[in-house]
């Protein structure tokens, strides 16, 4: 698990370990462990997936690309301790 900010200054927590085949797996486990709901459609590319969700005012994106493995990043500054939460999930359930 690797914690930083990205470009824009996003709290993130990547996962490497975690393939893309495992993504829907580990994303509907968190939608339903931390309840949830979609803020968007799911967007698909070549290398990578990612899908916003939200929780009252707190917005999370739950993505995977090829150079980071899985992603947990706060879209907005109410969701970083949601986020720091979430990753800690992750982190005991899915990282190995």
């Amino acid at each position: 698990m690797s914690e930083h900010r990205d470009a824009s200054d996003r709290l993130t927590f990547d996962f490497n370990s975690i393939q893309s085949r495992c993504y829907q797996e580990v994303t509907k486990a968190i939608v339903v462990e931390f309840g949830l709901e979609p803020a968007g459609g799911k967007v698909r590319g070549l290398d990578e997936v990612f899908q916003d969700f939200k929780r009252d005012n707190e917005v999370v994106s739950l993505e995977w690309d090829s150079w980071s493995g899985y992603i947990v990043n706060a879209k907005t500054k109410s969701a970083e301790p949601l986020v720091r939460e979430i990753a800690g999930y992750v982190s005991t359930k899915f990282n190995s």
